[in-house]
């Protein structure tokens, strides 16, 4: 992980840390994305900060914890704005943060968890220290899934990048237990023989 988001990923904690405390509820995250991948031994360049989160209650249905939330983060020097998409919109809300202090400039995606895995999947999360920073990270087989899910170019070669080069956290096995009951069984094996046809390559 490049050390230039360490200062906003250590604010980015006190911030949830803080809220939690403010608001008196539990806020879980974790990194997702490139940072992720980063962090379990990947080599992965990346402009960004992504995160899911997800809170007892949800600000997905509780509009007052949204604005509430709105106001604390906006009091602490950020700029903030809500992405509410549509019924069937696979992100139905994203948190966009952008930090004035002490990392200028960098800003991060917060997706809220919105599915039971995901929900899940930040209960299984792992603090991994990177950079001489202690942060959360979803566990390998949940980071392919969310992935898997996402669909796109570059989480595809992500999750490939991912699998041939697994850390010992990562049960190929469990993994595609998890992707058969997602319905992303075939994405999964396609990935797999990509990143094995790689692997004899080198």
């Amino acid at each position: 992980m490049e050390r230039r988001f360490a200062p906003a990923l250590r604010a980015l904690q006190k911030l949830f840390q803080d809220a939690a405390l403010a608001f008196k509820i539990p806020i879980r995250f974790a990194l997702v994305g490139g940072l992720a991948v980063s962090a379990w031994g990947v080599v992965r360049a990346t402009q960004d900060i992504d995160l899911l989160a997800d809170s007892t209650p949800s600000p997905l249905r509780n509009q007052a914890l949204r604005a509430g939330l709105q106001s604390f983060l906006q009091e602490r020097g950020c700029a903030i704005e809500w992405r509410v998409g549509e019924a069937d919109d696979p992100i139905p809300l994203l948190l966009r943060i952008e930090m004035l202090r002490p990392a200028s400039g960098l800003a991060a995606d917060v997706l809220w968890a919105h599915k039971r895995w995901q929900r899940e999947a930040l209960m299984r999360r792992i603090s991994l220290r990177v950079s001489r920073l202690d942060v959360f990270v979803l566990h390998p087989e949940d980071l392919v899934l969310m992935k898997l899910e996402a669909g796109g170019p570059q989480d595809l070669l992500d999750v490939e990048a991912l699998l041939s080069n697994a850390p010992s956290e990562l049960d190929v096995r469990q993994l595609r237990r998890k992707a058969a009951q997602l319905r992303l069984g075939m994405e999964l094996d396609r990935c797999l023989r990509h990143s094995r046809g790689k692997h004899r390559k080198l």
